[in-house]
């Protein structure tokens, strides 16, 4: 899903018709976010999160509150602007998060809006969606009080955003987020967001939302790289066009938990002298949170629980591989008792032929001494050695049945009950608190 969802932003973003440029009402709240280019709607997890993707604040682990401050230029007149945020997890659902907001912004020459957001989000497992992660759904209701600055005053209407978030195990995450459904007429442009963001490392992040509002459809990219296990996170992206002016943002993100700061600041493309650019600074606090050199030392721990973890695996390998070894010593030292047995045999067979040599020279000795006259000699016996029987060949096998003992089966081949220990030493991984697993192969050496 994720990947469909980064194929078809790459698409829009490729067809997309020519921005215009965004007003006092496209402006968002949030440092980090700016700083990244405002391309954030597939991440969206920190207090102002709600205001790109009220989905993204899903089971926030801490209670947060947050504030932001911020100035921004055109050509129009500055733009100003401050929001407060406060989320905390919702403790009768487990992965769900309620928060509130309350953004202004003024315009001179231009509008000036006044938000409150009420914002509740929740993981939730879709079994019909094969995901390695819960979606993330989330919903704000809001009240806007919207003055464009036409001289008919301020307008006050009832909205709604919605949005969700897909998540893989490969830090891929894409999400859509419907905004700005209100009432007022002062508030006329609702909008839809298509954002994805990839996730390499877990040091760096590519983003990228594709908005449509209005007749307005613009691409945002970003990016944003951590150093130091977290500790320092530096930003950059495409700014906001306000009132026609392009612009480049740029960031950084000191997380000295529990307190994070963001700064953010955006320039004109087109020269420092045109009436373009901004900055905003954030301060968030998290509640209950580990301090940042307790983050150090759990990534310490963490790194050793996985070397502990590689060791026990690595040890388990060890034993593994000398079980094999002591059964290949056994069979090797099976293999040699036969060869010895084998060779023994040969040795026999090799006698036997000596002394079968030795008298068949006896008998041609004596038929020659016959063939020269001396027949009053007897006639030399022909004698016929019969061959010896085969010794026993060892090792040998037996297939333990139901009754049969180490003691039993020495008797049997030994003839003596108390070599059972012969037995015992050749098959240690086949005999089971003293007693051999019937149906088991065994193998019998040879008697001493």
């Amino acid at each position: 899903m994720t990947r469909r969802a980064l194929a078809l932003l790459l698409v829009l973003a490729l067809t997309a018709p020519d921005a215009g440029a965004v007003a006092y009402n496209d402006v968002l709240p949030g440092a980090r976010a700016m700083g990244m280019g405002t391309a954030y709607s597939a991440i969206a997890d920190d207090a102002f999160g709600l205001f790109y993707n009220p989905a993204g604040t899903a089971n926030t682990p801490y209670i947060q509150g947050a504030g932001t401050v911020g100035r921004m230029l055109s050509p129009k007149g500055p733009l100003s602007f401050a929001t407060a945020a406060y989320l905390r997890p919702y403790e009768q659902i487990n992965t769900a998060t309620i928060g509130a907001a309350y953004h202004l912004e003024r315009q001179r020459n231009g509008g000036d809006i006044d938000s409150i957001l009420l914002n509740y989000s929740q993981e939730y497992k879709v079994r019909q969606i094969p995901l390695s992660k819960p979606l993330k759904l989330g919903v704000n209701a809001k009240i806007v009080n919207s003055d464009p600055g036409t001289g008919a005053g301020g307008k006050l209407g009832l909205g709604f955003d919605a949005g969700v978030i897909a998540r893989s195990n490969m830090g891929l995450s894409a999400g859509i987020v419907l905004s700005d459904l209100v009432t007022a007429a002062a508030y006329p442009r609702p909008g839809i967001t298509l954002a994805t963001a990839y996730t390499w490392d877990r040091r760096y992040t590519i983003a990228g939302d594709f908005r449509v509002r209005g007749g307005l459809a613009e691409f945002y990219p970003g990016v944003e790289a951590s150093f130091h296990q977290g500790l320092l996170r530096v930003r950059g992206g495409k700014g906001l066009t306000l009132d026609g002016v392009h612009t480049f943002a740029f960031g950084l993100g000191l997380n000295f938990s529990p307190m994070i700061l963001d700064i953010a600041m955006s320039l004109p493309t087109g020269g420092l002298n045109r009436s373009g650019g901004g900055y905003q600074g954030t301060f968030t606090y998290r509640f209950g949170a580990p301090s940042f050199t307790g983050q150090f030392v759990g990534q310490a721990a963490a790194d050793a629980e996985t070397l502990r973890g590689d060791l026990s695996s690595l040890t388990e390998k060890q034993r593994t591989m000398s079980q094999q070894a002591g059964t290949a010593e056994t069979n090797k030292a099976a293999a040699e008792a036969q060869l010895r047995v084998l060779e023994k045999r040969v040795a026999e067979a090799q006698d036997e032929y000596r002394a079968l040599l030795k008298r068949n020279d006896e008998l041609e000795y004596r038929a020659a001494e016959k063939a020269a006259g001396l027949l009053g000699r007897p006639k030399p016996v022909e004698v016929k050695v019969r061959a010896r029987p085969a010794p026993p060949a060892w090792p040998k096998r037996h297939v333990v049945k139901a009754g049969d003992t180490l003691r039993t089966m020495a008797r049997q081949y030994y003839g003596d009950p108390n070599q059972w220990e012969r037995i015992y030493d050749a098959n240690r991984e086949k005999v089971e608190r003293g007693l051999p697993a019937e149906g088991a192969s065994l193998l019998i050496p040879a008697p001493n």
